[in-house]
């Protein structure tokens, strides 16, 4: 048999060995996860049902005796629980103009006003929602204007397209420098604070 031919059978039977393995088949079993999709969710705090600033009150002819009160309703209109704190509260007292009864009482400051040291305000998380403290409700603050911190961990949980209220109370009570105050006004700022964390 010639080399040619001996070569060709060979490379026949090589093929035909190699196309044999290949026919042969093991068990097997194939599954997917395609598609997979993450989107984020949301925290969106809305004051009043906005977002824009609330003027709260806006109070004239404040005297002895007043009681001004407001509830700021803050709703989380995200998609996750978030948790309330408030912030970047702050004071501004403003003396005006110092009149008679005021210089009688002792009132030297033409620059501070004394309106906040006499004015109590109580803070409260209203959970029963009517406007007052009641059993239960959080009163996180009872005191002076002029001794509010700068800020307050509540951490009170507003879980999606959930509420909260809280109420600030005002009362002038009788002080002993009620008329040094005479004319006198200060502006609140009150920042509230939605995270994810507590």
């Amino acid at each position: 048999m010639n080399k040619k031919i001996l070569a060709s059978v060979l490379v026949i039977g090589m093929l035909a060995l190699a196309i044999g393995w290949g026919t042969y088949a093991y068990f097997s079993d194939t599954e997917k996860s395609s598609g997979n999709v993450f989107t984020a969710g949301s925290l969106d705090l809305k004051l009043d049902g906005g977002d824009v600033n609330v003027v709260k009150f806006n109070v004239a002819n404040m005297r002895p005796g007043n009681q001004p009160k407001g509830t700021f309703n803050l709703t989380n209109a995200g998609s996750i629980t978030g948790y309330l704190d408030l912030v970047n509260i702050n004071v501004t007292d403003f003396e005006n103009v110092r009149i008679e009864p005021e210089i009688e009482a002792g009132d030297t400051s033409d620059d501070v006003g004394e309106l906040s040291s006499v004015v109590n305000l109580r803070l409260f998380v209203d959970y029963g929602k009517d406007g007052w403290i009641s059993t239960g409700d959080n009163v996180f603050f009872n005191g002076k204007v002029n001794t509010l911190p700068s800020s307050f961990d509540l951490n009170e949980t507003i879980n999606a397209g959930e509420s909260l209220h809280i109420v600030a109370l005002f009362d002038w009570w009788s002080t002993a420098i009620d008329d040094q105050a005479q004319t006198d006004s200060f502006v609140l700022d009150i920042g509230f604070k939605l995270s994810q964390t507590k």
